[in-house]
């Protein structure tokens, strides 16, 4: 069981060293100039460190930006709103809206697995563009699927622009007069824009912003313009987790390609059985942009913050330079006092070198020169003193001049010697015999070791005693009295 235990104490990995104090009041030696560094420190720390929580929780840090080709099966692809628009450009008052006045119709085909459906005739909707008039808005059907392992659009759209006829038109309408038509024909710059709006997210706080797209498309009686357009799309990972979580997926629309070519009326009526001035292929490209937004987490805000805690706490090594330069000087002072009691009453000021300039000792001038030759050559002393071999040594001599006193044998039964507690205390037996008066039993008394003996030599408590132990004036040659430092 004690194996087992003492294997358990030699795996501590948290074991506390004892550190000596410096004096009574501190542990290791601290100044004025090293808490106010500190405070300093700690508070361009703290501040630092909420300046950076800041900019991070208000969406001030930019992401790390990754982007690439990449091919997608656009199951997140938001189609759901108006992605296409169509209208006439009726950049004056006063010109005719083909759509208004039925002039022409726009026709809606859907296909599937490349053969076209049923079309539709488009109608206006309640959405008015900058001009006042009407957009044409379809609604987007695409479908996809893999053809030899590649992914390509099998269900797609057309809208094509035809002449107004009957057979296309409901019940209670009618096409516009031959007149309005050709005036139509000869308006100048007769064109239809078509709007594609986008998607894309704010790289700066990850909202989603919308962008439009223009095309202009002209319409001529004899001129028929087919125009291919490839809807873009753009995937976006965003990873804005402080810890953990999961990233967020998104998939748009963010733009769109044309291939345009004019063609005659004659070669577009035979392809689409309409009379046609512009027709509109709409599908997807098979590739798209993926992009990912990896916005700072945790260990990047804590690794910012601890780079500049870093150099701030460089500062440390002068801190610790001067507190070990003061801490030295100090010991040295107060060991230097021990010899010289009256050295406690001694005030020297320095210069920024560290040069002793005055020296006063009971508030009175003396010799600078003569003062800094003394406390140089005590200074050297007490730093020999100092070292742990010089103690190591002094110690020994101190057995020396101990063991030249007392026999071995006297030595060795110190290590029986000790402080009785009050409470067990024992009165020593055959000390003293009944028929022995006072004076016996006070010598006695004398000897016995008691809680004073503890203090005896302590530093801290012979400075409280010489404040109020009174010495007689008279005539003594002990060492003690030869050798005493009135203060």
């Amino acid at each position: 069981m004690n194996s087992l235990v003492n294997y358990f104490k030699s795996i501590d990995f948290f074991g506390a060293t004892f550190n000596q104090n410096i004096d009574k009041k501190q542990q290791s030696f601290k100044s004025v100039f090293g808490g106010i560094m500190t405070l300093f420190i700690f508070s361009a720390s703290l501040a630092y460190a909420v300046y950076v929580f800041y900019k991070w929780q208000t969406n001030q840090y930019s992401p790390k930006i990754t982007t690439f080709v990449n091919t997608s099966s656009f199951e997140l692809l938001d189609l759901d709103y108006d992605i296409i628009k169509l209208s006439y450009s009726e950049y004056k008052a006063g010109l005719i809206d083909p759509f208004e006045e039925k002039v022409l119709i726009p026709l809606l085909i859907y296909t599937e697995n490349f053969e076209y459906g049923t079309p539709t005739v488009l109608t206006l909707s309640n959405q008015t563009s900058y001009y006042g008039n009407k957009y044409l808005i379809p609604k987007m059907q695409l479908g996809f699927s893999y053809v030899n392992g590649n992914l390509m659009t099998t269900s797609e759209m057309y809208v094509q622009i035809v002449k107004c006829t009957p057979d296309l038109l409901e019940e209670g309408e009618s096409c516009a007069s031959e007149e309005t038509t050709k005036k139509f024909f000869n308006q100048p710059l007769n064109y239809i824009i078509l709007q594609v709006k986008g998607k894309q997210l704010n790289s700066k706080d990850g909202s989603v912003q919308t962008s439009i797209q223009e095309f202009y498309i002209q319409i001529e009686e004899t001129t028929c313009y087919t125009f291919n357009i490839f809807l873009q799309s753009n995937f976006y990972e965003v990873n804005d987790s402080l810890l953990f979580g999961q990233s967020k997926q998104n998939e748009f629309i963010n733009g769109a390609l044309i291939q345009s070519q004019s063609n005659s009326a004659q070669y577009c009526y035979q392809a689409y059985g309409n009379i046609t001035y512009a027709s509109f292929y709409i599908a997807m490209k098979g590739d798209q942009i993926k992009t990912i937004y990896e916005y700072p987490s945790a260990g990047d805000l804590l690794a910012n913050i601890g780079s500049i805690v870093s150099v701030l706490f460089m500062a440390r090594f002068m801190i610790f330079f001067l507190n070990d330069y003061y801490l030295n000087e100090k010991i040295i002072n107060d060991l230097i006092a021990f010899y010289y009691p009256q050295f406690h009453q001694v005030r020297f000021k320095r210069n920024w070198r560290r040069q002793i300039t005055q020296v006063k000792f009971r508030n009175q001038k003396i010799d600078v020169d003569k003062f800094k030759s003394f406390y140089e050559k005590v200074k050297s002393k007490m730093e020999q003193k100092l070292t742990f071999e010089n103690l190591i040594y002094e110690i020994s001599r101190i057995y020396i001049l101990i063991r030249a006193n007392m026999t071995r044998e006297e030595i060795k039964r110190s290590h029986l010697v000790g402080l009785r507690l009050d409470y067990l205390k024992e009165i020593p037996k055959n000390l003293t015999s009944e028929c022995e008066g006072d004076i016996a039993q006070h010598e006695n008394d004398v000897r016995l070791l008691n809680d004073d003996d503890i203090a005896l030599l302590s530093l801290y408590e012979n400075k409280v005693a010489l404040k109020t132990m009174i010495f007689e004036e008279k005539s003594q040659s002990t060492f003690f009295d030869i050798n005493r430092v009135k203060l």
